[in-house]
């Protein structure tokens, strides 16, 4: 059996290691992208002074789940332009508290003492994990765009009062007549204009960078709004008692009118009955004043009176008070509702004279409905203005009590570079253990199908193999056939036994395959006989060859003079013989072998006869080259 040789069989399966390091790499390549995701994380610090008690700066309690509420996700997609799943995006957000390492170390003391420990924590730590399917720039971004959202959410919600909300939406989500579109409008510019009022009060300086306007300026845009387009819409309207259904109009003015009406009435009721009680309370009040600085004794007794009194009485005054504010907040309700009514009926009489006796028109209802929406458009982008600088003031305010401490970093939840190294690494260790393995395999396959066990070279099997394989081509140049027989076997077997006839021929058949080994392929075809095949082997490279072998079988016989080696030779060589198929070749080699064991003096000319039959084979050659 072949030797073991680690080198041998990589070289030998070098291809086959290659290929299974590519194919393995790529699978763990394909399959770690597959489970890739990326987590996006950063630090956030609630800096109010609560915040160490775990509250919010209006007293409430914290909730960090809000930063992943379905409000926040919401609108993080819509600013990112994103339609997935919002449970989807909420179930991969998580946040978790950062406690220094000496405070957790001291928690984790109380916790085996058994107490709990009191420590509250005003930094957390928010993460978002991307699915498999998305990149790094997507949960960067998201992260992002929740953070962000989330300072506005937690601004609006504990820090400042809500974004005033635009009343003139409704426009487009209904059937308006003419009259009813000027006072939905009337009522949204007279809010905004209280809003941006009292944001103009309670932040004079503030400027917005994505506007440019103030507060001040958004309340002087508003107002010029207010007092030229709404009065010049109801002098349209008014003048040409213009609408799209007259009967409907007045109808609901009617109905309006009815309403408010009924509405004075219970106020009024509600008013008059206040009004008595209150005074039955002032005549009540008089006399326990009377009482209170009588003239009469002003001992102890006395004292205990006034005690007794003022604990009895406290809570009356108290809610004489409270009557009083709503006996004033009834009178200002009935007098608004009256001023009201009255514009209903107004405007009720106005369309119904024009019922009665239609006049000339000064403005058509197309002309009237362009201005309509030329003041629905412009109060629609001056609400953006509004809603950015809400914003962007949000933003400025929760910087005061919401701070981000680092910045977002994105790290893989899998190391695909260092996978693939190991993976390499793994692989190429893989195949070359599977290399040896399979080599040494083939080696015992080979050893047993293919090597004659008793002179440990190639057998007629393996020979008949060989010759197969180049039996389907020709030959190339100087393609040397030998073929050998040891016809000494039969007589050193009779003479000294079997045993000893095998010796010497595994002998024989050592010095061969050195020479085999070296320059080609020896084989043993049984019974003494040996073949022998020597690629690019011209014939004087073949004589030097088999003169080698005869000085290794002299040397062997003299120190084995009673078991000596006797052979015969045969040989032949494909240019010299002009053959290049193997098996005539191989035909030709064996019949000068079985010449020379006829003729042992042939022998010596047939090789005379070759060696200048190879040289002069080689000098046609040559001259064919000049």
């Amino acid at each position: 059996m072949r030797q073991f040789s680690v080198l041998r069989y990589l070289k030998k399966f070098s291809l086959l290691i290659f290929l299974l390091s590519v194919i393995g790499s790529l699978f763990i390549y394909f399959y770690g992208k597959s489970q890739q995701r990326y987590i996006a994380s950063t630090v956030i610090q609630y800096t109010n002074a609560g915040a160490k008690n775990g509250y919010t700066p209006d007293g409430s309690p914290l909730n960090v789940e809000e930063i992943y509420s379905s409000t926040v996700i919401d609108a993080a997609m819509a600013d990112l332009g994103y339609h997935t799943n919002i449970d989807s995006v909420r179930s991969n957000c998580y946040v978790e508290e950062v406690i220094p390492e000496a405070q957790q170390k001291m928690n984790e003391a109380l916790l085996e003492k058994g107490e709990d420990p009191s420590y509250v924590t005003d930094t957390y730590r928010v993460y978002f994990i991307g699915d498999n399917d998305t990149s790094e720039d997507y949960a960067w971004n998201m992260l992002d765009a929740i953070i962000k959202n989330y300072y506005e959410f937690y601004a609006e919600k504990y820090v400042e009062e809500q974004l005033q909300g635009n009343g003139v939406s409704v426009l487009a989500e209904g059937n308006f007549d003419y009259m009813e579109s000027t006072q939905v409008l009337e009522d949204s510019i007279s809010e905004m204009l209280d809003y941006l009022l009292n944001k103009r009060a309670d932040y004079p300086y503030f400027r917005s960078v994505e506007t440019g306007y103030s507060y001040n300026d958004l309340y002087r845009i508003y107002e010029l709004l207010y007092n030229n387009e709404i009065p010049g819409l109801y002098a349209a309207i008014l003048n040409n008692a213009e609408t799209e259904d007259t009967d409907l109009l007045v109808s609901r003015l009617t109905k309006d009118s009815e309403d408010l009406q009924l509405g004075i009435e219970n106020r009024q009721e509600r008013a008059d009955a206040l009004k008595k009680l209150i005074d039955n309370y002032s005549v009540r009040n008089k006399e326990m004043m009377d009482y209170h600085y009588q003239s009469a004794e002003n001992g102890t007794e006395s004292i205990l009176k006034d005690v007794e009194y003022n604990h009895e009485h406290a809570s009356k005054e108290t809610t004489y008070d409270e009557l009083i504010r709503e006996y004033v907040d009834l009178n200002i309700d009935i007098r608004q509702k009256t001023i009201e009514k009255e514009h209903k009926e107004y405007l009720l009489s106005v369309f119904e004279a024009a019922r009665s006796t239609p006049g000339q028109k000064t403005s058509s209802p197309e002309e009237i409905r362009e201005k309509i929406d030329r003041c629905v458009t412009l109060a629609t982008k001056y609400y953006q203005y509004v809603e950015k600088t809400g914003h962007e003031l949000n933003r400025q305010l929760s910087a005061n009590y919401l701070a981000m401490i680092s910045s977002i970093n994105v790290q893989p939840t899998v190391n695909i570079k260092l996978y693939l190294v190991l993976a390499i690494v793994l692989f190429v260790l893989v195949g070359g253990i599977g290399a040896v393995l399979l080599g040494r395999t083939l080696d015992f396959i080979d050893y047993f199908r293919y090597v004659d066990k008793t002179v440990q070279i190639p057998n007629r099997a393996r020979c008949d193999a060989y010759i197969s394989e180049l039996s389907d081509k020709l030959l190339d140049e100087n393609f040397s056939c030998v073929a050998m027989k040891m016809d000494s076997l039969s007589s050193l077997s009779n003479t000294y036994g079997r045993a000893a006839g095998d010796e010497v021929l595994k002998n024989f058949a050592a010095i061969l395959k050195s020479y085999g080994e070296l320059y080609g392929f020896v084989g043993h075809n049984g019974s003494g006989v040996f073949y022998a095949f020597f690629p690019k082997c011209p014939g004087e490279k073949l004589d030097v060859i088999l003169k080698a072998i005869e000085r290794q079988v002299d040397k062997y016989n003299k120190l084995n003079p009673e078991y000596t080696v006797h052979y015969i030779t045969g040989k032949a060589v494909s240019s010299a013989d002009r053959i290049f198929e193997i098996r005539d070749l191989l035909r030709l080699a064996l019949h000068r072998m079985h010449s020379a064991q006829t003729d042992p003096e042939t022998e010596n000319t047939s090789a005379a006869e070759e060696t200048d039959r190879a040289g002069t084979g080689s000098a046609e050659k040559n001259h064919d080259k000049q």
